[in-house]
This record gives C-alpha cells, sequence and structure tokens, in this order.
C-alpha cells in the first residue's frame, strides 16, 4: 500500500474504492455486506498485514475470484 494514501476505514485495503462496510458508516456491523457471503481466502491473503483488522475490504474484492494481488488495484465500479 502506498504509504502516502490516508487509512480511511470506508475505503477498501485492497483496491481503494469504497468498501460498503456498514460498520465504518456506523451501522450495526449484522447489517453488513459481509455478513451475508463467504469472503475469499484470496482476498484476505492480499491484505497488508498493516491493514488486518483496521478497515474491510469492498465486496468486488471480497468475492471468490476478484480479489487483486498484493500491491495492485483492481479497476471496477464501487458498490
Amino acid at each position: 500500500m502506498d504509504a502516502t494514501l490516508p487509512t480511511d476505514p470506508s475505503l477498501c485495503p485492497l483496491c481503494h474504492r469504497p468498501n460498503g462496510c456498514a460498520m465504518a458508516a456506523g451501522l450495526p456491523p449484522e447489517s453488513c455486506w459481509c455478513m451475508n457471503v463467504t469472503v475469499s481466502d484470496q482476498a484476505l491473503a492480499a491484505l497488508p498485514s498493516s491493514e488486518i483488522g483496521t478497515r474491510c475490504i469492498c465486496r468486488q474484492c471480497g468475492v471468490v475470484g476478484n480479489a487483486p494481488g498484493p500491491g495492485s488495484a483492481k479497476d471496477h465500479p464501487s458498490i
């Protein structure tokens, strides 16, 4: 991750687009998109260690087969 980018809890640490995180929006965790899908192991493995537990990935990066590799920014529409 580029050290010049701010760590914004509403942005995906993989693609840097809005992550749609309910908790970042001040909503209950159970209302988050990630509670209704299986987040891919590939996406979780692509997270920089400095981002684990600090902010959520977006739905596009989290679904199986969509996660970008470490250090890349997958071009996809935000949710």
